[in-house]
């Protein structure tokens, strides 16, 4: 039993002592059993891996201004569903004005059947 006891409380001693962090020994203390108190300064963070601060564009305030928005606007494709909105808005009309009509499309052309009619 006397053999038993004292394997028990050497993998006590060892489960107590094993320190299961990186940091050196003296940075975390087993207080008991239950409570581990350690200490994490802060580490250092390299010069070489960090970026620079985008610099700022200053604006100008001026009436001829023309914005990144305003220009892609200009020259992008709009699409097929905004064109009669546009197109409505440019003329002063209703959207419906500049949809085609379903008639026209369903219309077969027939030739004559007398050439002289």
């Amino acid at each position: 039993m006397n053999t038993g006891f004292s394997l028990m409380q050497s993998g006590l001693k060892l489960a107590i002592s094993r320190s299961y962090s990186k940091l050196p020994s003296e940075l975390v203390v087993f207080m008991d059993d239950q409570m581990v108190v350690c200490w994490h300064p802060e580490q250092p963070f390299p010069y070489e891996c960090s970026k620079p601060l985008p610099a700022k564009k200053p604006e100008v305030d001026t009436v001829l201004k023309v914005g990144e928005k305003d220009v892609k606007e200009m020259f992008t494709k709009p699409k097929k569903e905004m064109l009669p909105i546009e197109l409505a808005k440019i003329t002063y009309t209703c959207k419906h004005r500049w949809y085609p009509r379903a008639r026209d499309k369903k219309r077969v052309i027939t030739p004559p059947d007398r050439p002289y009619l």
